[in-house]
């Protein structure tokens, strides 16, 4: 699918329309004419944003060079976009997530890793899966590699399952809209007979040194026997109705008949336990009390076996408006304005550049627009900051904002036209997705019906110079705007000669032109204009400056607009590189660079249809040869089970005598797939990247590796977008700032996140090299 320009603010509109086909006339009703018209003016809103980011960027941000895109839809009143966009400091990777709250089909809610808050976590795509979302992305910030459990208030289908804490959440009310609140917890405990009350230090929340908190069973795990020489009570409580027939033992109460829900907040005291030298277990629908210290003393004086309490689980504001709420923070924009968050959650993250998720609000509360930008991964995208996500967020037309968890955390699953499920969209910077407390998922229970329209190329026009192709990408929309399959087969024309269709692939011929694409499957039809060019206005080579060791290679990304600003597809064999002086290196395609041996500098000017561009070469770091890479140590994973494939050292192909590492691969499935050769390397010193020789098959997979620090997250890096070549290359890719060295490298994979390929194939790797600048102490 062609790329699209960035988005900008949006506005609605509605329209009428009525369908035709050969064996009779649809009239749709009024709904069903307003909602899928409303969803073509959004596209094409969307898309008609024209240079967008390029054209009038956020405040905050560095120079954007070019942006390009595209939306489609997930389901009625669902959308997706994929932004890529290149700045003066580097590349963005932007996913969107829009979500129509006002659509009667669509419903926000909360999911928990394994249903307990105390857990070893869960994926975001297997809470999506097991929900039966359509979408979702990683929530609040938790304990990692600890207990598991979230920092803030949850409410999941209107049930509270943990009391807030500081930092803000995002609020789904129950009449539809969207809301950010800085909840406060007032919850309490009170004894009937005497109306003494004690506060309540939370909920399923953390245990407090001096003080009484309460547990359910969603927390997990039950309640911990006390440290040594500290004074703990546990209260067991069961819910308790106005008239309730009780079953009395010696040292407890049991009722024998309990209601399901106990919205009036009476609890039986069941029994008390004192110093307690086990897990406390919290049976279903009860309540334990846990006080320590003073807590204790108070328990312990106050409650006996048969009495009943009084337990208020109360915020500000009262959840009980609420059909869900999830932590996160900071705030990024309220009030249409970008603000700084008084109790932000990490403060020392502001001005570095991460992977980043947030939400945007509508000032009707009534459109939700999630946003992730991906990091961590120079090629790829190097994330933003919090004033620049706050600023992107503004730019977008948010009235509130707030992020998320961000890092290794980011995550955006979704189900899009042609996937069988929903899978991961987004480049996770650990390199594969991390487990997480608790996700957003987008729910849709509108019913598919036949394609009434076609959206061909996103309702957006293909761009091309002459003698470049691009696949034509057509899907069905039926009468509510839910993506279909198209009915087959597709039938394509086109009104200008300068364009050729062949097997769904659009090629430009060598004169200019312009026309119209029509696209027809039974009776649903769509067009596309398409315009091909000789010569473009403007081109930009990115990075703008490199610095390389010796025989090391790197590929640039290229990208040529038009004079409206609007991107052009290249073809491959576009333009000429020129290095000077010639000694600094060669291309080997364009945009393909291996340096030479000689050290010094240089420029490289690129000329593409009329427009150049130039890029700074330095030759002159020092490389270290990754040696224990040689010694054959690694193990095969594929990730789904549906990967299958194998590694073994082999003697042929070899580069400079030395054996390769041979990656077998079949990435079968539909969702992202890879297949990992999974080591151990330990790299010395400071290195600002790794660079290795790679024999690749024309396979079109990702090339990738991972990479652990000596504290903090893993990460992830990207080698080639592509490998499109057969035989040997260099390839090189750069290492973020501010890691905690020394690192581990811990595998080179390939990837696959078409769900229409399937790919299968054998890559080489030799010779692994850790880049050292030369200033850096090692």
């Amino acid at each position: 699918m062609q790329d699209a320009p960035a988005p900008r603010r949006i506005i609605g509109s509605s329209l009428q329309v009525t369908q035709t086909s050969q064996h009779r006339t649809v009239a749709m009703t009024p709904n069903r004419s307003r909602r899928l018209l409303s969803w073509l003016v959004l596209v094409a809103l969307l898309l008609l944003a024209g240079r967008g980011l390029a054209q009038t960027a956020p405040i905050h941000w560095p120079q954007v060079l070019s942006s390009s895109g595209f939306t489609v839809p997930v389901a009625s009143g669902v959308f997706y976009s994929h932004f890529g966009v290149i700045t003066s400091d580097g590349p963005l990777d932007i996913h969107h997530l829009r979500i129509d709250l006002s659509n009667p089909t669509v419903r926000v809610g909360v999911g928990l890793a394994h249903d307990q808050l105390m857990s070893p976590d869960e994926p975001v795509s297997s809470m999506v899966l097991r929900s039966g979302a359509i979408a979702g992305i990683n929530g609040d910030y938790f304990d990692i590699h600890e207990s598991g459990m979230p920092l803030n208030i949850l409410v999941r289908d209107g049930q509270l399952l943990r009391s807030p804490w500081r930092f803000v959440a995002l609020a789904i009310t129950k009449d539809g809209t969207a809301r950010i609140a800085r909840f406060r917890w007032t919850g309490t405990v009170a004894l009937t007979e005497t109306g003494e009350t004690r506060p309540l230090e939370g909920f399923n929340s953390s245990l407090p040194q001096d003080g009484i908190a309460a547990l359910s069973d969603v927390r997990g795990f039950g309640a911990p026997p006390p440290d040594p020489g500290k004074r703990q009570t546990v209260v067991e409580l069961t819910p308790a109705g106005d008239t309730t027939q009780v079953l009395v033992k010696p040292d407890s109460v049991t009722p024998l008949s309990a209601p399901s829900v106990n919205d009036s907040g009476r609890y039986f005291v069941k029994q008390v336990w004192p110093q307690q030298a086990f897990y406390a277990p919290i049976p279903q629908d009860e309540v334990i009390l846990v006080g320590r210290g003073g807590g204790a003393d108070w328990l312990a004086s106050k409650f006996l076996a048969g009495m009943i309490v009084k337990v208020n689980f109360t915020t500000d504001p009262d959840w009980r408006d609420l059909v869900g709420a999830i932590g996160g923070g900071p705030v990024l924009v309220k009030d249409g304005r970008i603000v700084e968050d008084p109790d932000p959650p990490a403060p020392q993250e502001r001005d570095r550049r991460h992977p980043v998720i947030a939400a945007g609000i509508s000032h009707d509360g009534r459109t939700l627009t999630i946003v992730e930008v991906d990091g961590r991964q120079p090629n790829l995208s190097i994330g933003l900051t919090r004033p620049e996500l706050a600023a992107y967020m503004q730019w977008l037309g948010a009235y509130q904002a707030m992020a998320f968890d961000s890092g290794g955390s980011a995550t955006v699953v979704a189900r899009l036209p042609g996937l069988p499920a929903p899978a991961v969209v987004n480049s996770p910077s650990d390199g594969r997705e991390r487990p997480v407390a608790n996700a957003l998922l987008i729910h849709s229970t509108s019913v598919p019906g036949p394609a009434v329209k076609l959206l061909v190329n996103a309702n957006q026009p293909l761009r091309l110079f002459a003698g470049a192709t691009l696949t034509l990408r057509t899907i069905g929309i039926d009468a509510y705007g839910n993506p279909v399959p198209p009915p087959e087969p597709l039938q394509v024309s086109s009104t200008t000669p300068a364009v050729t269709i062949s097997g769904g692939t659009v090629a430009a011929g060598p004169a200019p032109g312009e026309g119209v694409l029509h696209v027809q499957s039974g009776a649903a039809a769509g067009t596309a204009r398409v315009f091909v060019v000789n010569h473009i206005q403007r081109l930009v080579v990115s990075p703008d400056a490199v610095s390389l060791v010796p025989g090391a290679g790197w590929n640039f990304s290229f990208a040529g607009e038009d004079a409206t600003g609007n991107q052009v597809a290249l073809p491959n064999a576009a333009g000429t590189w020129v290095v000077n002086p010639p000694w600094l290196g060669t291309f080997s395609g364009p945009g393909e660079f291996v340096a030479g041996e000689q050290i010094g500098t240089g420029m490289i000017d690129v000329r593409i249809g009329g427009a150049a561009d130039q890029v700074r070469v330095a030759i002159g770091n020092t490389a270290r040869p990754v040696t224990q890479f040689d010694r054959g140590d690694w193990t095969f994973r594929g990730d789904p089970d549906t990967v299958t494939g194998s590694v073994a050292q082999v003697t042929t192909p070899s580069h400079q005598h030395r054996p390769s590492a041979q990656l077998a691969f079949r990435l079968d499935g539909a969702s992202v797939r890879a297949a990992y050769l999974l080591t151990r390397l330990g790299i010395a010193g400071n290195p600002a990247a790794i660079t290795l020789w790679v024999y690749g098959d024309g396979s079109g997979v990702w090339l990738r590796g991972t990479y652990e620090q000596s504290s903090g997250p893993p990460g992830a890096v990207t080698f080639a977008r592509r490998v499109t070549w057969q035989g040997w290359r260099s390839v090189t890719a750069q290492l973020p700032p501010g890691l905690n060295y020394p690192i581990t490298w811990t595998s080179f994979y390939v990837a696959e996140t078409d769900p229409d390929r399937a790919p299968h194939g054998v890559v080489y790797l030799n010779s692994p090299r850790a880049i050292y600048p030369q200033s850096a102490h090692k």
